[in-house]
């Protein structure tokens, strides 16, 4: 259960869990253009989409969920089991899925060179969000179309961004869990992560802390690399070496970080097995030594996944992302790891007080990340280049503070590490964010269940009446 840059295998938000009763819908292909500004570059790609028009009404609106960072499926639109096709049966909506360039079989080039990665922006996939839903509206024959965007996670940030930036062409927009600001030393990340234990469990947060700084003692001697070496279960020895360190680090923070981005999300075993509660059941039943917590946490996780021991090779890693190819779970994790170096950062390092001080007292340094940037695609991509990269992101999508989108509901759980980067105060009269407290990454975009918090129920609630009163207007 690789976590890369918050991003797990199964990319950022977890499929939803498919209907047995359900028709699944076809894939289908529409021909994109490589380039949607250079208008020499003629090239055009498959970029791969879903739809459904059983609940449509002639006169309904468009609902398109937008692709994230990685391969789609059918599932979102099978089945009226989820938040917004319960919504689209309502209101009689024709819905889409569209996937994202670089991601699954949409492939621009057919290889992820450093020279092809260029198209992989999200300027260039909200380009494609335009063109498809200009094209739909000529072959389905919309006359007056109402187009609402849908996403969650990234995807969530491109569909409030989508707004933003083509409101003549996309009438309203839900983005979940959308984080719209870039920054380069993502801190707040595991800020988050501690304060969702600690607020949970204040024995919890304290026996992971007190454990990892065991952790930190033993690392830092032949002998006690050695000790975690077999503790941890690791495929090959811990070594002094730097990187390798960060990364052992990394892997054993990212078991709480996995965990509390998808705790009590109802959708596959986030819904009541990877769960805070468990977590620390796991983290404190060990009762011996708080560093047999963190031991027990990693081996319940390689035991759910399968796994027989836990990888530390940092250059294997590396590898891994260089030589990834298109259309692959490994490409997938290259694009996205691209899109963190040259448009939004998001390194959840641990350089901030609360967590050195009161969680992993380890330092795993913003540098440690941007450095593989250029470690993994090209020598350009140095410090200078990766901090100019965000700060030209924020500057063209104005981030948290000044978004510009209107009819837009932009749900965040106070769980969710990604929240601290979202809209989280309206920023005019016409949008609307909605904490929900207690939850995690995504939680309202999946089905409804009697365990929901009360918060939840009344996000869920709120995004309903927003969409139907956009649809109505």
């Amino acid at each position: 259960m690789k976590v890369i840059r918050g991003r797990p295998w199964h990319g950022l938000v977890p499929k939803p869990d498919a209907d047995p009763k359900a028709t699944k819908a076809v894939a289908q292909y529409f021909d994109a253009k490589v380039d949607n500004f250079d208008s020499s570059n003629t090239q055009t790609y498959k970029q791969r989409f879903w739809l459904n028009d059983q609940w449509y009404k002639p006169g309904g609106p468009q609902f398109l969920m937008i692709g994230g960072e990685s391969a789609e499926n059918s599932a979102w639109l099978d089945s009226s089991n989820y938040e917004w096709t319960a919504l689209a049966k309502e209101v009689g909506a024709f819905v889409f899925l569209l996937e994202h360039r670089f991601y699954g079989p949409s492939q621009p080039t057919g290889d992820l060179t450093f020279n092809s990665l260029k198209y992989l922006t999200s300027e260039q996939a909200l380009a494609d969000v335009k063109n498809f839903i200009l094209a739909m509206n000529t072959q389905h024959n919309f006359t007056s179309p109402r187009w609402i965007t849908y996403g969650g996670s990234y995807s969530g940030a491109l569909s409030a961004w989508a707004r933003q930036v083509y409101p003549e062409t996309i009438y309203a927009a839900v983005g979940s869990s959308g984080p719209v600001q870039a920054v380069v030393d993502f801190t707040g990340y595991l800020d988050v992560v501690y304060n969702a234990l600690n607020n949970y469990d204040p024995k919890c947060a304290a026996s992971v802390h007190t454990g990892f700084l065991k952790i930190n003692d033993l690392i830092k001697t032949d002998a006690g690399r050695q000790s975690l070496s077999q503790s941890f279960s690791l495929c090959n020895q811990l070594t002094s070496d730097s990187n390798t360190v960060n990364y052992f680090y990394e892997s054993i923070i990212g078991n709480y970080m996995g965990i509390v981005q998808y705790s009590q999300d109802n959708v596959g075993d986030y819904a009541n097995i990877l769960t805070i509660p468990q977590l620390c059941k796991q983290q404190t039943q060990a009762n011996k030594d708080d560093i047999d917590g963190v031991v027990a946490v990693n081996n319940w996780l390689m035991q759910l996944y399968g796994e027989f021991c836990l990888d530390v090779d940092y250059q294997g890693y590396l590898e891994y992302l260089q030589t990834a190819t298109a259309g692959t779970d490994a490409g997938d994790y290259r694009s996205w790891v691209w899109q963190t170096c040259n448009e939004f950062g998001f390194y959840q390092s641990t350089d901030s007080t609360l967590v050195t001080g009161n969680f992993t007292g380890a330092d795993i340094p913003v540098d440690y990340y941007v450095q593989q940037c250029a470690a993994i695609y090209d020598s350009s991509l140095n410090n200078a280049t990766v901090y100019a990269n965000i700060a030209k992101t924020n500057k063209y999508y104005l981030g948290q503070n000044k978004y510009k989108g209107t009819r837009v509901s932009l749900p965040n759980g106070t769980n969710d590490p990604w929240h601290v980067l979202g809209v989280l105060k309206a920023t005019n009269n016409k949008n609307y964010p909605f904490i929900i407290d207690g939850t995690s990454h995504c939680a309202d975009m999946y089905a409804p269940s009697s365990n929901d918090k009360p918060s939840l129920t009344a996000a869920r609630k709120s995004v309903r009446s927003h969409v139907i009163s956009w649809v109505h207007e």
